[in-house]
């Protein structure tokens, strides 16, 4: 019997054919690529962070890419928006590892989501990389799958104590902050230096989303603070200076990293920020070392309409810490395999922060801070590198 090239039969044989080969185009493709995963707010109050650190993840991702990838392999991120709220950065967790099936997270982006997703990285033995956070709990107890880069917030407060302490010898200081886990943590940190130190400092907790900051920085000058030590986020920090200029008060502001983002210079005005202080974890983008330069060359390159920041050097170095990793992984990357290799990574040197180091008993890659002071819309670091004690 003959059999048509249209009839049932042949159509049917023809479309099993074209399925199996398309499948085995997939799973090679599949094979040839890494997956990471990110998740962050790219939408909401907290978009500008969310958006700037998966820009720099991006960039060097695609940097990579155009050198041919890591052992053969092309990098691929997937990115899952969970502004800002805890459940749904957990959610985006587990849709990357279990849908798209991510090797690690990178940069994930918020203290309150990556503290959601602790005990599920840990279940899934999914590596969660240079999370965008601060938190004491990220690392203290270690967790098999947690790295860390960014000093925590408990550590930087601590340095920053002793700096105005020691160093500039300010002892009439007032504390505003965050009233959540991040500005306890922070606050937990200076309160704890200034025991040390004999200094009585005045706290001031204030609500987050708070708009109106007339009531904290009046009785913050009521205090008869020389200092105002400022945690939590840019937007908020610009309103209470601005608040003590309104009252015609100068006191000398400080805080953590934070506060050191040119968006402080947008939100509150030059003349009002000039001569802040606040706590450097990587180089200011007016850095002139190369390594910063080249940062904001290639993202000009590959994000040409998106503008480097702090938040998207951090996904840039974050992505570097990952690839390093990588590329001490031998056959396909496993959660384990990439953990094994970031323990095993001494004195890292991303050349825009300090160099990471970490060990089977440390996932706290850094824990060394430097200060830099606001100069005519322009942050200038003015120390060495200094270690917590």
């Amino acid at each position: 019997m003959t059999v048509s090239c249209f009839s049932p039969l042949r159509v049917a044989l023809a479309a099993i054919a074209s399925a199996v080969c398309v499948c085995s185009m997939t799973s090679a493709m599949a094979a040839d690529t890494v997956k990471i995963g990110f998740t962050g707010p790219s939408s909401g109050a907290m978009s500008l962070l969310g958006q700037g650190v998966r820009d720099g993840v991006q960039v060097y991702v695609d940097y990579v890419n155009d050198q041919g990838g890591v052992n053969g392999r092309k990098l691929e991120l997937v990115a899952e928006d969970d502004g800002y709220e805890p459940m749904r950065s957990l959610a985006g967790a587990k849709k990357l590892s279990e849908q798209d099936h991510v090797v690690a997270l990178v940069a994930p982006t918020g203290t309150p989501g990556t503290a959601a997703m602790l005990p599920y990285v840990q279940e899934r033995r999914l590596p969660l990389i240079a999370p965008y956070a601060f938190s004491h709990k990220l690392t203290t107890p270690v967790q098999k799958y947690v790295f860390t880069s960014l000093p925590e917030v408990r550590l930087q407060a601590d340095l920053l104590g002793t700096y105005l302490v020691k160093t500039l010898k300010h002892d009439k200081i007032a504390v505003i902050y965050q009233n959540d886990d991040f500005g306890q943590d922070a606050l937990a940190g200076f309160d704890a230096r200034m025991q040390k130190l004999s200094v009585k400092e005045t706290k001031l907790p204030f609500d987050r989303g708070t708009t109106n900051f007339s009531g904290v920085v009046a009785q913050a000058k009521e205090s008869g603070a020389t200092d105002v030590v400022f945690f939590g986020i840019p937007r908020d920090a610009a309103l209470v200076i601005r608040e003590a200029s309104k009252m015609g008060w100068k006191p000398q502001f400080s805080g953590h990293n934070a506060l050191g983002d040119p968006q402080t210079f947008q939100l509150a005005g030059q003349a009002l920020v000039n001569g802040a202080i606040a706590v450097a974890v990587m180089e200011p983008l007016d850095s002139k070392k190369p390594a910063v330069q080249e940062f904001i060359a290639r993202q000009k390159k590959y994000l040409p309409k998106s503008p480097p920041t702090t938040y998207s050097m951090h996904g840039y170095t974050a992505a570097m810490i990952f690839v390093e990793a990588l590329k001490h992984v031998q056959g396909e990357p496993t959660g384990d395999k990439i953990a094994t290799a970031l323990e095993q990574m001494k004195n890292f040197d991303t050349g825009l922060m300090a160099p990471l180091t970490f060990s089977p008993t440390n996932h706290a890659g850094s824990n060394a801070v430097a200060f830099m002071r606001a100069e005519n819309g322009k942050w200038v670091v003015n120390t060495d590198w200094m270690q917590a004690e």
